[in-house]
């Protein structure tokens, strides 16, 4: 079947079952075919009424290659009687990534707390080149959005910042892999940045990677109800109004878990309730585009996923060093 336009792939998606019935093994075993080979894919438990047991399903347009890559998986793992494993082959999202970034902020802190007297570098010139002074990025300075993720105030702010925001952004690693995840963790710090610098006026300043940090929180309550990276693609079957019914009920959970950690943990006397709600705010807008377009099209692949890793250091660091020329 021809690939039909960009919009009716994503707004009036059809989905066929590869098989009548499989059992739930099966159909494990055909999605994470499915998934390793980058093909969208919805996991189904069928009622008792149709004859109960499990479905995979792809949209019409993959029909054709997901059965050829079924057929060509089936081909070359006839069992022999000793077992059968598949390789995972969807984007890595292990820990080693996010302990790289957070490594790379501790040793940013280390470098730029310390005084260059024969550069004439001192701590207080990073903060006040880098930090998300509102009147200053009102004015044009925009790098400050991605600049003061990196600063600190201090150890323990740092800290609690590695600590916290490392624990949310692995989380929606092990969900969208590493690249993305970090991808959008940025963007949501930048964007969270941003709308809280229009919200407080030009008088407001602040630094931290917070702003991001509830960003992922965001990120992960947005794409829970769509499954994303737990094997089970869309909102089930039936009418828009059905599948937008079974939306709201799914994400009300996740949702109201992060306002209330929000609540708990970015609404002290100390602390920056602005560019925490903001940041988790983006997170929400960001993880549900991601996850709607995930059950249309998958995760990106390994090749993507890295790209998107690279691109999440390269934002940063392009904003310094725009600040340092500028």
């Amino acid at each position: 079947m021809p690939c039909p336009d960009f919009l009716r792939r994503v707004l009036m998606p059809t989905w066929t079952d590869l098989s009548p019935s499989l059992s739930l093994k099966e159909a494990r075993l055909w999605s994470l075919v499915l998934a390793s080979r980058f093909v969208p894919y919805r996991m189904w438990q069928k009622p008792e009424s149709e004859g109960g047991g499990y479905s995979v399903q792809v949209q019409d347009w993959f029909a054709e290659r997901a059965a050829d890559e079924i057929r060509l998986f089936l081909a070359e793992n006839v069992p022999d009687g000793r077992g059968l494993e598949l390789v995972d082959l969807r984007p890595a999202s292990g820990w080693v990534p996010t302990l790289f970034v957070m490594f790379l902020f501790v040793l940013f802190f280390w470098v730029y707390g310390r005084a260059y007297p024969g550069f004439g570098l001192y701590p207080n010139l990073w903060l006040k080149l880098g930090s998300a002074d509102a009147g200053a990025i009102l004015s044009g300075q925009w790098w400050r959005l991605a600049t003061a993720l990196t600063l600190h105030a201090n150890g323990s702010h740092l800290a609690g910042n590695a600590l916290i925001g490392g624990v949310f952004v692995w989380l929606a690693c092990r969900r969208l892999g590493s690249g993305l995840a970090w991808f959008l963790t940025i963007l949501a710090g930048v964007l969270g940045n941003l709308m809280n610098s229009m919200a407080l006026g030009v008088h407001h300043n602040a630094i931290g990677f917070s702003t991001a940090t509830f960003g992922a929180a965001g990120i992960l309550a947005a794409i829970a109800p769509f499954g994303v990276g737990g094997g089970i693609h869309g909102l089930g079957r039936g009418s828009l109004v059905r599948r937008f019914l079974i939306f709201i009920r799914s994400a009300l959970i996740p949702v109201a878990a992060g306002l209330g950690l929000l609540a708990m943990l970015g609404a002290g006397e100390e602390t920056d309730l602005g560019a925490h709600l903001f940041g988790f705010l983006s997170g929400l807008g960001l993880g549900f585009v991601s996850g709607f377009l995930a059950t249309r099209f998958g995760l990106p692949g390994k090749g993507m996923d890295a790209g998107l890793f690279m691109a999440a250091l390269a934002i940063p660091a392009f904003a310094w060093m725009w600040a340092w020329l500028a």
